[in-house]
């Protein structure tokens, strides 16, 4: 065998093999290189949960809004429909509303409304703001009962706690003739309905009480003293902050401090909102 053909064979092997070893390191290097220039950083991570985390916290506050708008949306929708039920009651009743004690064993003008199939669905009766109140699903117990079972002295209590109260002084009660809504002054300054809280929750404590404990109301209508010094239940500005009331004329509004303005104000501008006969505000 010639030397020098096996000195050449030696070395273009070990050229091949060179070659192969070098091809090897170059593409192993290249790869590591893709790999850690698509690696993030801690620091660049933490950059981007950080970023996140202060995007969440500026826009969840403005869909919680959304979502309390579209709440009172919704809360005066119903009450356009308890306005539309109560004006085709009193157009059957020679003008008359729901007023419970001629109302054959009724104690509670939502269950007259109940009754007399002007008002039937029974989450109306329950503002969306306020789904969460104690005692909200109870009103729910009087679907499929027949109006025997309604008159029995728990089926009574099933509208007990309905979030909305109508003015006494259109349903009257057992000292208080009802008030036609045909033969009412100014009627677009005369609430007829509005957004309600009952015991145990009052103006005073209704912000720290915790939303499972507020409840609605226990009487069914604005109770007033004789000479309306006061006013109850309360109307709680549970929609941002505001309360919603609808007039005799048809027309809601959302009020900022409900309760200031029409329960605890002075005398003769209290009166003239609730009593239906006071045309003057100033007498």
């Amino acid at each position: 065998m010639n030397p020098t053909s096996d000195q050449s064979s030696g070395i273009s092997n070990q050229y091949r093999l060179c070659r192969k070893a070098t091809s090897s390191f170059i593409s192993h290097s290249s790869y590591l290189k893709r790999k850690t220039v698509c690696r993030f950083t801690l620091i660049e991570l933490l950059v981007v949960i950080a970023i996140i985390a202060i995007l969440a916290a500026m826009l969840l506050p403005a869909l919680n809004n959304a979502k309390c708008i579209a709440r009172n949306s919704k809360c005066i929708a119903q009450e356009k429909q308890f306005f539309l039920a109560l004006t085709d009651y009193a157009d059957s009743n020679h003008g008359w509303g729901p007023v419970p004690k001629y109302s054959c064993g009724f104690t509670r003008w939502p269950a007259v409304m109940f009754d007399g199939k002007y008002l039937t669905q029974l989450k109306l009766y329950i503002c969306p703001e306020a789904a969460s109140y104690e005692h909200a699903e109870y009103l729910f117990l009087a679907k499929g009962k027949t109006r025997d079972q309604l008159l029995t002295a728990s089926g009574l209590t099933y509208f007990n706690y309905v979030h909305y109260t109508i003015n006494k002084f259109i349903v009257g009660n057992s000292t208080t003739e009802a008030v036609s809504m045909s033969k009412v002054f100014v009627p677009s300054q005369k609430l007829l309905l509005a957004d309600s809280c009952g015991d145990p929750v009052n103006p005073t404590n209704y912000a720290s009480t915790p939303v499972n404990k507020r409840r609605g109301l226990s009487s069914g209508f604005f109770a007033t003293s004789s000479d309306i010094k006061y006013i109850s239940p309360f109307i709680p500005p549970r929609h941002l902050e505001k309360g919603n009331i609808t007039w005799i004329d048809g027309h809601i509004t959302s009020e900022q401090k409900p309760w200031q303005t029409y329960q605890v104000s002075t005398y003769p501008v209290k009166q003239f909102h609730w009593d239906p006969q006071v045309n003057d505000p100033n007498k």
